[in-house]
């Protein structure tokens, strides 16, 4: 794995090729100061620490109640009031936290201690603005000792024609934050990849495949792609593979040996859960639940057929 010292020689300029993508780009982390960090996870969990809707995106406050500007505010997750995993909507607001411990919850049981602590090869696809990412890795560094090895980043908007300048400050900004070599996480590789096949390349070539691969409401991202094909390259034997699907589904998928030709053979769903009424269900509970409902329904119908049917039946 690359490490720190490699990110500043990192190219992101306008203009840059998606051919230049293809092995990954080191990214060039932004500057922050260990004070401007100190000041945000004070906040963080607390009734201060308030995401709000800007630009179409949700994003962490602008400025801190002191009055200075969020050193985090870049970072942004989708800000669209339709969707069944909308963090400011009523009914959804409970979905993406309850996905983060979700992800915590699995790493922590299925990676080994040694594996932690050594340093975890993580990927992200689909990865936009980062918010969530930068959530999970906060959890995982901070509250579970969590040590990153390398982090690989995929999305358009990092380079290319799709570029998106708002998507590139914010990869920067989670690479900076990261980069203190002074902070006991040890060096940290940050890479991005247009795309998904890019970063099959890669593995292929380097062989650094992914211990956590997350899948974040990436639905863009999985229509271009063959999803199976693309988590069993990824993911190295034992890795886990966790997505937030729309509307709001969990799923954790462990990396085993491959036993037969085909990507899905080698994926195993641990859990797959469906957030309906305010909470996660398993998916069984949910059919038996609409089955019921569906056998009232039908009923229901099969006997207003028979009245309207009857003969002789007056109004």
């Amino acid at each position: 794995p690359e490490g720190r010292s490699m990110a500043s020689r990192s190219d992101t300029s306008r203009g840059d090729s998606p051919r230049g993508f293809r092995q990954g780009r080191l990214v060039r982390p932004a500057h922050v100061s260990e004070r401007a960090q100190r000041r945000v996870r004070l906040l963080i969990n607390t009734p201060e620490w308030r995401l709000e809707r800007r630009n179409g995106y949700v994003r962490p406050p602008k400025h801190l109640p002191c009055g200075r500007r969020c050193p985090v505010a870049d970072f942004g997750e989708c800000g669209d009031r339709k969707c069944g995993n909308y963090r400011l909507g009523e009914k959804t607001c409970g979905v993406r936290p309850a996905f983060l411990d979700f992800c915590v919850e699995h790493i922590r049981s299925a990676l080994t201690p040694e594996t932690l602590q050594t340093g975890i090869v993580y990927c992200s696809l689909g990865s936009g603005h980062l918010l969530f990412d930068w959530e999970l890795l906060e959890r995982l560094t901070l509250q579970e000792g969590v040590r990153l090895r390398a982090v690989h980043l995929i999305d358009q908007d990092y380079g290319g024609p799709k570029r998106r300048e708002s998507a590139v400050r914010a990869l920067r900004l989670l690479a900076g934050w990261y980069a203190d070599p002074c902070d006991g996480l040890g060096p940290v590789g940050f890479r991005s990849f247009l795309s998904a096949s890019d970063f099959q390349e890669w593995v292929a070539h380097s062989g650094e495949a992914a211990h956590v691969l997350l899948d974040c409401d990436a639905v863009g991202a999985r229509k271009r792609i063959d999803v199976a094909a693309f988590r069993a390259a990824a993911l190295r034997l034992g890795g886990l593979c966790l997505v937030l699907s729309n509307p709001a589904k969990r799923t954790v998928i462990v990396r085993r040996e491959t036993r037969g030709t085909r990507a899905n053979d080698a994926l195993q769903v641990l859990e797959q859960q469906v957030f309906r009424r305010g909470e996660w269900r398993h998916l069984a509970s949910v059919s038996r639940s609409r089955t019921r409902s569906r056998r009232r329904r039908g009923r229901t119908r099969s006997r207003s057929r028979r009245r309207q049917a009857s003969p002789g039946r007056r109004p």
